[in-house]
């Protein structure tokens, strides 16, 4: 049906083609489209050289025109079109960066004028034949970068700017994507495959029509443009990985060349490596943080897209498809911007500030007082504690004193503190050294405090709501204490009657007797959990001097029949505090009754007591499941966290630790899952049994 064409027929009528319509092309947009922008002239050159390069190629077999006179048109064609591409990209006045863009589409393809032009006359003045590498290399560098600007405006344009841009767009890209493979390849392979070759001309023709409806457009062209900071990093890393597999191209060219069996697969070799080499350096985190480190300190005016930045901040606090909790979301959400990989967070909880959350960073033990040196400067002066500075000009900072904790974090690098309105400080951050080390400017400290403010929003919310919660359950436990009241003293009531009744209608002595002690028994100790329940709805606790070793005895005694028997080792400390007595012995239940839960009938359940600094340690120590420093951190002084499902109510330890800060001590808490577990409370003793308590010898 089609008659058969032989290779020059083809190359004639392909490049035929193409020469008719980039020199339609040319009169269309000279004749009929107005001159309204900087990129026009550019623009009618472009397609005036292009469609007489394609009359060369066309006649190039008829007339042997050799391959260096080729090379240089077509130089001059595609940075032409590199210069097009620069050009209708618009920005602001004096931006410096747009005319480093202009710059290089400038310079580029003079270089590579430069090197072609003594290949076209030798210095007898006879004409060189052939291709050379660098025309082959500078092809692909105007290709490469002629991409980068494509790319790089519509990806900045506006949808009123695209409209305008985008069928021109559509068509540079095609023309320097279609150089860019057909001379990577011809640089890898030694030679240029003849369909793609021939091919060029009917390719390049069909774009002609996007560009006359994109000049037809060109009013729109000058609408002005904004660079995103994101954008121009993708653009930079498209530039760096293009020239690096420009030159592994070339060093695979370079290993051909050697007239040897195994040159072939060196090749091979060498550029799967290198390609393997450019994908794991892309993948790092530390080579991305310093490209830009670099990219900002050189070609950026603003280190950040602030919009960008307030956008992305949003977006990460209000994520919920993840298994971050919101504090731990909240050091990543500040973290990521200065390039971070590690912090820690510290709120106002219990009279302290704890850390709450912490990523990457080994913290979870630290707290520090409200009323101390560090809290005190930054609720007063509001900074950002550069480490790094704080060593090289501790002056600036007035005398701070930055805390050993700190100091001994891994990497630790900054302090943010963390407002909720104008000097109600709520917290404060930890960061670790970012991947690339740079110096904090006025800048980075803006964007700091700027998300340390409204983080801090974020987390004095949270931690209202939380408050909010444990009042709810709070309201509904005493509910719960005053039902429970209720129906204990209707239970001793009955018992009480029961009591009455068996002594005047006793029948057999030993066994009512026995009824008798059990039911008094019971009694007894429903008053004591309705005497306690009062005490603790009302708050109502009665001081007193209280022997440690008698409480201690008493609660041994009253739990000889539970399993395991809990056992006093070690010295007794003859010491005495200043408490409420039944509240001691409570609290102290607790401890056991946690620890005989948490170990097997065969486990043990030790209680020790020492002196120290402090006054008195009662130390309940067991051998069982043991707990993780996150649950310790997080739930075991929460109320209504319970592990023991429907068993417990979840409110023992936190009493323990009420308790004891109540009476001016504290809880520490030592855990190994699969191990076991120490609960000490400390209690100051009193005065004139200090003396007494020290002299005994410790266990």
């Amino acid at each position: 049906m089609f008659p058969d064409l032989n290779v020059t027929q083809i190359w004639l009528l392909s490049n035929g083609v193409g020469a008719l319509a980039f020199i339609g092309l040319t009169v269309f947009i000279a004749v009929g489209v107005p001159a309204r922008h900087a990129a026009f002239r550019l623009l009618v050159a472009a397609s005036a050289i292009t469609g007489l390069w394609f009359v060369l190629l066309a006649v190039a077999p008829l007339l042997s025109i050799e391959g260096p006179l080729l090379d240089l048109v077509e130089t001059v064609r595609t940075g032409l079109w590199l210069m097009t591409a620069a050009w209708v990209m618009p920005t602001t006045a004096g931006s410096r960066r747009h005319r480093w863009l202009r710059g290089f589409a400038v310079a580029i393809p003079a270089v590579t004028i430069g090197c072609l032009g003594w290949r076209v006359l030798d210095s007898t003045g006879h004409m060189l034949t052939g291709h050379s590498v660098a025309f082959a290399l500078g092809a692909i560098a105007m290709s490469l970068y002629g991409l980068v600007l494509v790319e790089q405006t519509y990806r900045a344009s506006g949808l009123d700017a695209r409209w305008a841009v985008k069928y021109l767009c559509i068509a540079l890209t095609t023309l320097f994507a279609y150089d860019f493979v057909m001379y990577t390849g011809a640089l890898a392979a030694h030679h240029i495959a003849l369909s793609v070759w021939s091919a060029r001309g009917a390719v390049n023709a069909l774009v002609v029509p996007l560009i006359g409806l994109a000049a037809a457009r060109n009013a729109q062209w000058s609408a002005r443009l904004s660079v995103s900071h994101q954008a121009i990093f993708r653009t930079g890393a498209l530039i760096v990985a293009g020239g690096y597999l420009m030159a592994v191209a070339g060093g695979s060219v370079y290993i051909r060349r050697f007239d040897s069996s195994w040159a072939e697969v060196g090749a091979l070799l060498f550029t799967i490596t290198a390609t393997l080499l450019l994908v794991i350096f892309f993948l790092s985190g530390q080579v991305r943080g310093h490209a830009r480190v670099l990219l900002h300190k050189h070609l950026l005016s603003y280190r950040y897209d602030y919009r960008e930045q307030w956008l992305a901040l949003t977006r990460r606090l209000g994520r919920d498809d993840d298994d971050i909790d919101v504090y731990e979301r909240a050091i990543r959400a500040i973290a990521q911007p200065v390039d971070s990989p590690a912090g820690a967070l510290w709120l106002a909880r219990d009279g302290r500030f704890t850390c709450v959350a912490e990523w990457n960073m080994a913290a979870a033990d630290v707290s520090e007082s409200l009323d101390g040196t560090l809290a005190l400067y930054l609720a007063k002066m509001g900074w950002v504690v550069d480490r790094i500075e704080y060593q090289a000009e501790p002056a600036k900072y007035e005398g701070l004193e930055l805390p050993a904790w700190f100091l001994a974090l891994e990497r630790s690098r900054l302090i943010i503190p963390l407002f909720a309105g104008p000097r109600r400080l709520v917290g404060f951050m930890v960061l670790a050294e970012p991947r690339a080390r740079f110096d904090l400017n006025w800048e980075e400290i803006d964007l700091l405090k700027a998300f340390a403010q409204q983080i801090g929003v974020y987390l004095d919310y949270q931690e209202a709501n939380r408050a909010l919660t444990q009042a709810r359950q709070f309201e509904a436990f005493n509910r719960l204490t005053a039902f429970l009241m209720h129906d204990l003293k209707n239970i001793a009531g009955q018992q009480s009657l029961m009591l009455e009744n068996a002594e005047r209608h006793k029948h057999n002595p030993a066994f009512v007797d026995d009824m008798i002690a059990t039911i008094d028994n019971s009694v007894t100790r429903m008053r004591g959990v309705l005497s306690q329940l009062r005490k603790v709805s009302r708050s109502d606790n009665r001081a007193e001097r209280v022997d440690v070793d008698t409480a201690i005895e008493h609660l041994i005694d009253e739990l000889a029949n539970t399993r395991p028997v809990p056992v006093r080792r070690g010295a007794k400390s003859a010491a005495v505090v200043n408490t409420d007595r039944d509240r001691l012995i409570m609290v102290l239940r607790h401890l056991v009754r946690n620890a005989q839960d948490a170990t097997g009938d065969d486990g043990h359940v030790d209680i020790q007591t020492r002196t120290c600094d402090s006054g008195i340690e009662i130390a309940v120590t067991d051998d069982g499941e043991g707990m993780s420093a996150a649950f310790i951190r997080d739930s075991l002084f929460q109320p209504f966290v319970s592990t023991k499902s429907t068993r417990g109510m979840g409110i023992g330890a936190y009493q323990v630790r009420d308790f004891a800060r109540a009476a001016g001590g504290d809880v520490f808490v030592d855990s190994t899952p699969g191990e076991g577990t120490r609960f000490a409370m400390v209690l100051p003793v009193v005065g004139d049994a200090v003396d007494r308590s020290r002299g005994e010898p410790e266990p």
